[in-house]
Parts: structure tokens; sequence; C-alpha cells
């Protein structure tokens, strides 16, 4: 981007001077504010601009009337406007959020370099967090949509999560509605695989069954929930309801993977079995994020108490190619 760019304006026409440019996206790039590290510029490109620059700018105006009642800073809302020199809309200031992707942690090796000491007890404190912080936008009437692990950042040795990208959420304001066009076909429920993420409705429900995925995918240090040896892809499986985990005939990766299952609360695993079997064909059957909420507010009780292991067991980057069968 040319030198003159670095410099963008407020909506009261004050100056503000850009820093390095920290990530390009799909829709723009991202860029530190030299007053303000607390303080980041998403800038639009000009082709996404001259393409959908009027719906963009009515969206972000939108979550910010918005922020104003309900958001906090556990979610990089839209703040302020961005203007370029001729005091074109381009974008917007959002706080900046800290820590590590959590991408990061649901990895069955760079958890320890990034995450060093990371316990069960960890894990789940980021969970419960996460859940909080859902359940907050489902309130407003914000829906994720797009549920990307690396969207989702965590301070280690803390209990802090602050959710990013929040401009593709779902919501409603003022009788209009602005999807979320984006998302990932193998965090995306079955009820929606095959349409544009653009023409989703998202719900309560349908979000579950993604929240659900990020939890398992937690828990499990990277596995997907659909992740079959020596089966079908992910999405297959998760169009079918095909889960190896749980009760039955069904396979199950042998090792430590199997050991990370075998180690949670039976409460936990029958939730992740029920969601992921019935209820990827039948949302009611999804366990909801209040009961997620519960039931991980009662593994950390017990992990506190020790009555569960809290370390992790290492299982190798690449999965096993053996199975066993789970009972």
């Amino acid at each position: 981007m040319a030198l003159r760019a670095r410099v963008v304006t407020d909506s009261l026409g004050k100056t503000r001077r850009l820093g390095k440019r920290l990530e390009r996206g799909g829709e723009g790039e991202i860029f530190a504010l030299q007053e303000r590290p607390d303080v980041i510029v998403k800038w639009y490109y000009p082709e996404v601009l001259d393409k959908r620059g009027d719906e963009l700018h009515r969206k972000v105006e939108a979550m910010r009337e918005l922020r104003d009642a309900h958001m906090t800073r556990d979610v990089c809302w839209p703040l302020i406007r961005v203007f370029d020199d001729k005091h074109r809309w381009i974008g917007f200031a959002m706080y900046r959020a800290r820590g590590v992707r959590m991408g990061f942690l649901a990895h069955a090796l760079l958890y320890q370099r990034y995450f060093p000491g990371l316990d069960r007890r960890q894990i789940v404190d980021y969970l419960i967090r996460f859940v909080e912080i859902v359940q907050q936008l489902h309130r407003a009437g914000v829906c994720i949509g797009d549920y990307n692990l690396n969207n989702i950042f965590c301070v280690p040795s803390t209990q802090e999560v602050t959710l990013i990208d929040c401009d593709s959420y779902q919501l409603r304001m003022g009788g209009t509605f602005y999807p979320c066009p984006v998302g990932s076909p193998d965090m995306t429920p079955k009820e929606h695989q095959g349409v544009a993420f653009r023409d989703i409705v998202r719900t309560p429900r349908s979000e579950a069954f993604s929240l659900a995925i990020v939890l398992f995918k937690c828990l499990m240090l990277g596995r997907h929930p659909y992740d079959i040896v020596g089966g079908d892809d992910p999405v297959r499986n998760l169009r079918r309801g095909n889960f190896a985990y749980g009760h039955g005939q069904r396979d199950v990766p042998q090792g430590a993977w199997y050991d990370l299952w075998r180690e949670l609360p039976e409460p936990i695993r029958d939730m992740f079995v029920t969601t992921f079997t019935a209820g990827a064909s039948a949302p009611s059957r999804r366990a909801t994020l209040p009961q997620w909420h519960a039931a991980l507010t009662t593994y950390r009780q017990q992990l506190e108490a020790g009555e569960c292991p809290r370390e992790l067991a290492r299982p190798s980057a690449k999965p096993d190619s053996q199975v066993l069968h789970a009972r």
C-alpha cells in the first residue's frame, strides 16, 4: 500500500497515523495505530469497497450502534469509523486482541510452545469463557456464523478470551438482516450444508453445533469430531452423523487420542455423542450453550478437587492409523 495510505481520519476529521501492517485477510488489511497500541484499524481492499462498500458500511454502522448497549472488549467490535484523505469510508477501528490463537491450543504439538504448562483445567477455563461470550452475543441477537479457532484468542496463564473478525457476524438491526457471508463446511451443521453462506440464517441451535466442534477440538488437542481414520472426510461424516467416538461399535483412534477421550467426564462425552450423532440431523437433540456451560463448570470443579486428571496425554501430530472399539 502506498505511503499516503498510512494516514487516515476519524469521523471528526482528526488525522490518525497508521503503524505497520499486521495482517492481510480476505477482505482487507489490519494495521496498528501508532498513538494507541491497544487499537487497530481494518482497511478494506479497494475492490471490496467498489463491490460491497455501501453494504459493509451499513453493517458496520449497525454493529457500532449495537455495541453501545451490548458489546464489551471480549469481542473486537467496530468502534470508530475510518476514512481516507478524501473522506471516503474505508473501514473501522477496534480494540486489539491480546494472546494466542486458539488454533495453537487445539494442536497436539503447538500447544506446548504457545501455552507452556497447559493442562485440562486451563483449557476448560478458556472454554467456559468462550461459551459465556457466545451467550452474550446471542442475547444481543448476534450469531458468529463463521466458527474458526484462529479467530479466538486466549491469553496464556489467564482465563482471558477475545473474539476477532467480528464484522462477518450475523445480526438483525432496525428490520434489516445482515448475514454472515463466510464459513467453513467442516464447522457448519448439516441443515446448512450446500447453501451459500450469505443465504444461511443461523440460529442458536445451529450455532450450538458449531460451538460443540470448537469444544471438542480443544479438549481433544486438535482432532475434528468427524475425523475417522481410514474413512471419509470430515464433511461427509458430518452429513451422515458418523461420529467415531462414543458408545457401541464406533471406531476410536488408539493410544493417546483414546486416552484424551476416555478421561473426559461421562456427562461431557454423552453430550458430544448425542450432539454429533442424533443431533447432526435433529437440531433439537444438540446440547445447548447453557448445558455446555453447566457441564464445563462442573468439570472444572472436578479438576480442582482432583477427581479428574489435569495433565494432558501427548498424542503425535499425525493420527494413529490403528483404531479400537469404544465400549
